[in-house]
């Protein structure tokens, strides 16, 4: 993951309501290096979406740069071309108030940095930040919560993450994750389905879960909801779900998965088992056979 801070114009309101970052050669032909920064954002990249005198949002890069012509809502400066370079981004928050003061405190002073000496936002559009960088601007602004363990955090031990006790720079990418996930798979909805039970939940009780295990999955997968995620109940099915007491087969039915070791456990995953799972689709296919190797397969 990399962290990115693009200084807004007036196209700000366009380019987060319409998730896209663009950019074009510059008319003075000046090397690439400035404004073909865009081609260096990947998937899963996070952005800091400056529009004076605030960090207003924080986005989510979702894929990487594609040839585009100019959007509509992007300024056209004196002798710029029409063709240009697209990120299509998704905003996590918005309505933030990051002053440039506090973000100039953080940030590198002068190049490569977005603020001058004097603490004035440079007049260029995209910035590389550090991870450092990055941590601390999230920090400021409020994503990275207080937690400090694993245990804080779905109620998983640090091994289910793939790492012993995840740091806080893991906890943080797992919460935007989560942010990512859950805002495209509730679209809004203040109650939902569990994609395991079908029964409705408020969105604070419904867990935005990875498909396969989260170890497993690339950056890409990460943050990919059509093809490697669903929501999941906090009453039960999410837990029973990752530590692998049920599993999907390739008809989308639910099927018992790790033997269970109390007569409690025995009893939920049999009222589960045979139903069919909402979030089996032939997008989806791929990721729970994936998973359900994963959960079955012999342990070295």
């Amino acid at each position: 993951m990399n962290y990115w801070w693009v200084s807004h114009g007036r196209n700000y309101e366009a380019a987060i309501h319409d998730g896209m970052l663009w950019n074009c050669p510059d008319p003075n032909g000046d090397p690439e290096a400035d404004r073909g920064r865009i081609k260096d954002m990947r998937r899963g990249d996070i952005v800091f979406n400056y529009f004076g005198p605030y960090v207003r949002a924080i986005s989510a890069v979702l894929e990487k740069w594609q040839d585009s012509p100019r959007p509509e809502g992007f300024e056209k400066q004196l002798d710029e071309p029409d063709q240009g370079w697209l990120v299509r981004t998704h905003p996590l928050a918005e309505n933030l108030q990051l002053h440039r003061q506090r973000a100039a405190d953080i940030t590198a002073v002068g190049e490569p940095g977005p603020f001058n000496a004097a603490g004035k936002p440079q007049q260029r559009y995209i910035f590389a930040l550090t991870t450092e960088e990055g941590q601390e601007l999230l920090a400021e602004a409020g994503i990275m919560g207080p937690q400090s363990s694993a245990s804080s955090l779905r109620g998983l031990p640090g091994s289910a993450w793939g790492t012993d006790e995840p740091d806080e720079k893991t906890l943080t990418t797992i919460r935007l994750e989560q942010a990512h996930l859950r805002k495209n798979l509730l679209r809004g909805r203040q109650t939902a389905p569990c994609a395991i039970c079908g029964e409705h939940f408020p969105a604070r009780l419904l867990i935005a879960g990875h498909i396969k295990p989260r170890p497993e999955c690339s950056e890409e997968e990460r943050l990919d909801f059509e093809h490697n995620a669903m929501l999941t109940c906090a009453l039960g099915c999410d837990a029973l779900y990752e530590w692998g007491y049920i599993v999907v087969d390739a008809k989308g039915r639910i099927t018992a998965g790790q033997p269970t070791e109390t007569p409690r456990i025995e009893a939920t995953v049999e009222a589960l088992v045979g139903r069919n799972c909402t979030a089996f689709t032939e997008s989806t296919a791929e990721s729970f056979a994936e998973n359900k190797r994963l959960m079955l397969e012999p342990q070295p």
